[in-house]
């Protein structure tokens, strides 16, 4: 049989344990054997996970209106950020960011030219 050594385990996880292991009158090593092989047959097979993945990963999240085809929420998330960073480090005015946010909203630009924009702002090192 194989062994298994948990570190940085929290203090509460702990605590839990040792209660339930008392609870069930066994050892805690034996409870977290109960509790672990419990929770891994609970679990579904690894086709059924793939299915699931699939699944997902195939629906696609509904369109907003006037978003176009291929819009990236990703580099649309990214963009946001971007700007955020470059405004709190003040590189951008208020308004400007705001200009951006707004342009992202309406889909009129992309992350690309907000990273272009932001390199134009950012002082050389």
């Amino acid at each position: 049989m194989a062994t298994l050594t948990i570190r940085n385990l929290p203090d509460d996880v702990h605590d839990a344990l040792r209660r339930q292991a008392a609870e069930h009158r066994r050892s805690m090593e034996a409870e977290a054997r109960v509790v672990l092989a419990d929770a891994v047959a609970a679990r579904p097979d690894r086709r059924e996970v793939g299915e699931i993945f699939e699944a997902f990963w195939a629906s696609s999240p509904p369109k907003r209106p006037g978003e176009p085809e291929g819009w990236s929420g990703v580099d649309e998330f990214l963009a946001e950020k971007r700007l955020e960073a470059a405004w709190e480090s003040e590189f951008i005015t208020s308004a400007e960011r705001q200009t951006w946010l707004e342009r992202l909203a309406r889909f009129e630009t992309s992350l690309d030219a907000v990273e272009a924009f932001v390199a134009t702002r950012v002082p050389a090192r």
